[in-house]
């Protein structure tokens, strides 16, 4: 895949999808070899040291002295796909804005404001000398990391939901358009399962502007699908900004089913543990 540097800074401003919060999140250009560096206001930490939770819905990233980034993952995705890995992204705000429910204005905004990295300016990446694998076996859930030369995913997902059915999607950066074909995949909720996520305090940003709502037999969506297969390609741009936690590009296979943030978070700790970075 190519990498990319930032060369100016960029901010998003919108709403949180599950606080509904307003929020700002700004992404600076880094020093080469930097890695990528979060602030927030507790305190500063390198991604690679932050701990991990991929419970309420969305993946937080902890940092050591407090302070968290709530639902880092269409930003860190955009990051990702464009190679971005020397950077500092500050957070005003409990939680990274939604903007439209994917990683499209992220990339957009990011593109923009970075060039092609330099021979010199290559971030070393993660390879796997073992597999790597995590379940959720009462979900009947698995995502696991094979040793590959480049980053490969293939995500299956199930859903009872008609539209959704079972979906099956590859994504492979050094071969795939990530701005025309992973990037634009939104977020989606069950229509079922509204009333308890707004009980628990989540989803309260959702909209139509920034999310897909699926029924028993139909979906509402602004504008239509934008793929046929638009739910398991947002699955994939998930599992790529939960992988960025790992902080560096990761090469390898991953086959993820019915996984989630949970899972994604469990494999990337898994992962840094094996690379004797935690």
């Amino acid at each position: 895949m190519t990498f990319r540097r930032m060369v100016e800074a960029v901010s998003f401003s919108g709403t949180g999808l599950h606080t509904g919060v307003p929020a700002t999140v700004r992404v600076l250009p880094g020093e080469v070899g930097q890695g990528v560096l979060l602030r927030t206001g507790g305190g500063e930490a390198p991604l690679s040291s932050c701990g991990l939770s991929g419970t309420g819905r969305g993946t937080e990233v902890l940092l050591p002295g407090g302070g968290s980034l709530r639902t880092t993952e269409h930003l860190f995705a955009a990051l990702a796909g464009l190679g971005i890995y020397s950077a500092t992204v500050e957070l005003d705000g409990p939680e990274v804005p939604c903007l439209d429910g994917c990683s499209a204005a992220f990339a957009r905004g990011l593109a923009a404001a970075s060039r092609p990295a330099g021979a010199d300016e290559m971030p070393k990446g993660v390879d796997l000398a073992v597999p790597v694998a995590v379940e959720d076996e009462t979900r009947g859930a698995v995502v696991a990391a094979f040793p590959c030369p480049e980053l490969w995913i293939t995500y299956v997902i199930r859903y009872e939901e008609r539209p959704i059915g079972t979906q099956m999607a590859d994504f492979r950066p050094a071969r795939d358009d990530f701005l025309g074909e992973l990037a634009p995949a939104r977020t989606f909720a069950l229509a079922s399962e509204m009333d308890d996520l707004r009980a628990r305090g989540l989803a309260l940003g959702g909209s139509l502007e920034n999310a897909l709502l699926v029924g028993t037999e139909d979906v509402q969506a602004l504008g239509g699908l934008r793929f046929p297969d638009e739910f398991v390609r947002h699955k994939i741009l998930d599992l790529l900004g939960d992988l960025y936690l790992l902080g560096a590009p990761l090469r390898g296979r991953i086959a993820a089913l019915r996984s989630g943030h949970t899972l994604h978070c469990r494999l990337v700790e898994k992962l840094k543990r094996a690379a004797g970075t935690l």
